[in-house]
């Protein structure tokens, strides 16, 4: 099979310096189409498209909705209560008519979209004062709309906030904020930053770096060593408690974290 840039490789070759110059095009064309893996004129031009496409081609709704997509997507299946969420994005943006269309059809497309798609357009309609908090609030409203967050739906817009630069302490101050909101019931986040304390981790922290708070403060917890160091029973009695709730805390924090 005769690929496409083997074949422009051979006739610039051939205009340039005759046959030597064909080999040589033919040779370093063949080298582009093995390592691209390009087999013919239409895949050409659909990558030659891909690239070339402007990145305003989305304006912040359609962004915004197709983020949602994705983030509804993500757990598996789109749900009725995704779709709720969606609809109640559209109230409160006060879309109707073509706009309202629009709209679903980026939720529609978001679905089977790449997250790094959406990166570009991100950070052109989302980067300035304010904006990425309001993307992020939204995309916390659709992740919540199940009850908590999948660990999925929290890296995906984990990715959106650093493309935006928008903190640690900001993105973890968001999500503490939409937890309290509409998605979920108060004491389920209640909850969970309670036991963030209780380890002694920070809300934005990672899984290992929990896991690292949890046993520093089980091992100044242990009932045995509180037994070697001569503690009293009431004192153990009081150790055992704190190292139960410190095994619950870390046990909902992981669930929350990990895949």
């Amino acid at each position: 099979m005769i690929w496409p840039a083997t074949i422009v490789g051979a006739l610039l070759g051939l205009a340039i310096a005759h046959i030597p110059g064909a080999l040589f095009g033919l040779l370093v064309g063949s080298i582009v189409d093995r390592n691209l893996a390009i087999k013919s004129w239409a895949e050409l031009r659909a990558r030659l498209s891909r690239r070339t496409a402007p990145a305003s081609s989305l304006d912040a709704q359609q962004v915004l909705f197709m983020l949602l997509g994705h983030l509804a997507k993500s757990t598996g299946r789109v749900t009725p209560e995704h779709i709720q969420v969606a609809r109640l994005e559209m109230q409160r943006l006060k879309l109707a008519g073509a706009a309202q269309k629009s709209a679903i059809a980026a939720f529609s497309k978001g679905k089977d979209c790449r997250l790094d798609e959406l990166q570009v357009s991100l950070s052109l309609h989302y980067s300035s004062a304010g904006q990425p908090e309001r993307l992020l609030l939204a995309g916390w409203r659709m992740a919540l709309a199940q009850g908590l967050p999948t660990a999925k739906q929290r890296r995906i817009l984990q990715h959106c906030a650093n493309w935006l630069a928008c903190s640690p302490e900001s993105f973890a101050r968001i999500e503490v904020q939409s937890m309290r909101g509409r998605g979920v019931p108060k004491t389920a986040g209640n909850e969970l930053d309670a036991a963030f304390k209780l380890l002694g981790a920070q809300r934005s922290a990672t899984l290992a770096e929990v896991k690292k708070s949890y046993r520093r403060q089980v091992s100044l917890y242990h009932p045995d060593k509180l037994m070697g160091a001569g503690a009293t029973p009431a004192q153990v009695r009081v150790a055992n408690d704190k190292t139960r709730a410190l095994h619950h805390a870390y046990a909902m924090i992981r669930k929350h974290l990990e895949v």
